[in-house]
């Protein structure tokens, strides 16, 4: 009886499927379904309509697909915003990092101080350490490796930041006078020191400098300097001295320019090297900015991340570039156990002695090398050196002069393109028509099974579900109503029969 039960069951869903599928073509909104399953028309038109219907399909699934990949690729587009009135405009960060940022007065001094009694060769070994220390960066840590056995004796493994700090160059010897926006300002004041993956450096409007410690190290609140159209010069220009009283030696300066939330990293290049023949270098600024609309696409869909979107150890706003030092020091630590001590003191990351200096000397470029996840922030400014004056001069200068080379009249705006609204848009005009046909379709067949299945109070068919008998039947009172009703001609009485046993 039970297999009797699942084939009718079968054969009503085969014959609800059947007439649903017949109902759907001949009702379908989309142009040619309906005569795929029309009687009386020939086959081969049939089929030139299935034909028809199935490129039609394929048409909408490439075209689906086309506006997908775009929506993935190329959803946002840079456009000009020439609003320029209503901008603040920051002075860049200029950092200015000697090629040899060592006092030789000062390492002689300290190594008096703190080997007094040791012999001359002793003490040249110390003032060659030192002066490896003090000129630390990405490309010098090979130089730890030759400081090995015997000339390791005695060397100093700890307290690297303090030592640094008492034998480069200090800011008031290094600079003379200085002046911001065409007005005199203490050096010291507005130049600290910071220490970068490219060496030490003397940095003005930067958040991180302060002290040989990195951020904070100093103790001082970071206030940003701005320009104005109103300001009488937008530049900044000093007086450059050579850092050591006892050494005449004028030395080459790398100067970088970037934004106050960035440190000079190994990936990038000086802006330009100063040779001191140089007077002044006019830069031009490229501020880019992405609208709050573009949150609603992913990171890899419009390639930056926003300054509150990735949380990092070396900052408190995201910005490639501390993007790129996490990345480094992460590495530097699984490979050495400790990380440069030209990086910034973060809990959990331990700055390397002798021992591991050498070692990171050895993965040096696989350091450097890495391929880290990093994306550009969706705020930032590049700085560009338009033109420099004083090019032809060929007599030795002490002042330099950074300054914008006119009012920044142009910012670029990253916008979202195409969107999520605009990819939902073009997808349901391609889909509009299957989608209302097959809820058509199901909504029709639901009704249909119901109809049959559902024995709710509401249903009409449900009083033909049961009957309230009171005594039971037998199989002659079957055999009795069919004389009675005259359905001996429809009615097989064996069957009957065979399902009343049945039950």
């Amino acid at each position: 009886m039970k297999t009797r039960n699942i084939r009718k069951t079968y054969e009503l869903l085969k014959t609800s499927w059947t007439y649903q599928t017949q109902e759907y073509f001949n009702n379908s909104t989309l142009h040619g379904v309906q005569y795929i399953r029309e009687e009386g028309r020939p086959f081969y038109e049939k089929f030139m309509w299935f034909c028809f219907t199935s490129v039609g399909g394929v048409v909408s699934l490439i075209i689906i697909a086309s506006l997908w990949e775009k929506f993935q690729t190329n959803p946002t587009i840079t456009g000009l915003d020439t609003d320029f009135h209503n901008w603040d405009v920051p002075f860049p960060t200029v950092s200015l990092c000697p090629n040899d940022p060592v006092n030789n007065t000062a390492i002689t001094e300290y190594i008096e101080q703190t080997w007094p009694n040791a012999p001359g060769e002793r003490k040249s070994v110390y003032k060659e350490f030192i002066t490896e220390l003090a000129n630390n960066c990405y490309n010098n840590l090979k130089q730890f490796l030759m400081f090995e056995g015997n000339k390791a004796g005695n060397l100093p493994s700890v307290n690297y930041h303090d030592i640094i700090e008492k034998v480069v160059i200090k800011c008031e010897k290094y600079f003379s006078k200085c002046y911001f926006k065409g007005e005199a300002v203490d050096c010291c004041e507005i130049f600290k020191p910071l220490l970068t993956e490219v060496g030490f450096c003397l940095s003005f409007n930067s958040m991180y400098a302060g002290g040989t410690k990195g951020k904070n190290s100093s103790g001082m609140k970071f206030k940003l300097e701005h320009i104005y159209e109103t300001d009488s010069k937008w530049s900044l220009r000093m007086l450059i001295e050579n850092g050591d009283m006892k050494d005449n030696t004028l030395k080459p300066v790398r100067v970088y320019l970037h934004s106050a939330e960035d440190i000079p990293i190994t990936d990038v290049s000086p802006q330009h090297v100063w040779d001191r023949k140089i007077k002044k270098i006019a830069f031009d600024s490229k501020q880019t900015y992405t609208t709050e609309g573009a949150r609603q696409l992913s990171i890899k869909q419009r390639k930056c991340v926003f300054e509150d979107e990735i949380k990092l150890l070396t900052s408190d706003t995201y910005t490639y570039h501390s993007c790129m030092i996490q990345c480094r020091m992460k590495i530097a630590r699984d490979l050495c156990k400790c990380v440069p001590f030209f990086y910034q003191i973060i809990d959990g990351f331990n700055s390397c002695d002798l021992q591991g200096l050498q070692c990171l000397g050895k993965h040096k470029d696989e350091i450097r090398l890495i391929k880290c996840p990093c994306e550009l922030g969706c705020s930032n400014t590049v700085y560009e050196v338009d033109k420099l004056v004083g090019e032809e001069n060929t007599d030795m200068t002490k002042y330099l002069e950074v300054a914008f080379v006119s009012w920044p009249m142009v910012r670029y705006k990253r916008e979202v393109l195409f969107g999520w609204v605009d990819l939902l848009g073009s997808g349901t005009a391609c889909l509009k028509n299957v989608t209302e046909d097959l809820n058509s379709f199901y909504s029709n067949m639901f009704q249909y099974l119901q109809k049959r299945y559902d024995v709710t109070d509401d249903n009409p068919y449900a009083s033909l579900a049961a009957f309230s008998l009171q005594e039971g039947i037998e199989f002659k009172d079957f055999e009795k109503a069919i004389e009675v009703f005259q359905l001996s001609e429809n009615v097989c009485i064996d069957d009957l029969y065979e399902e009343f046993s049945s039950h």
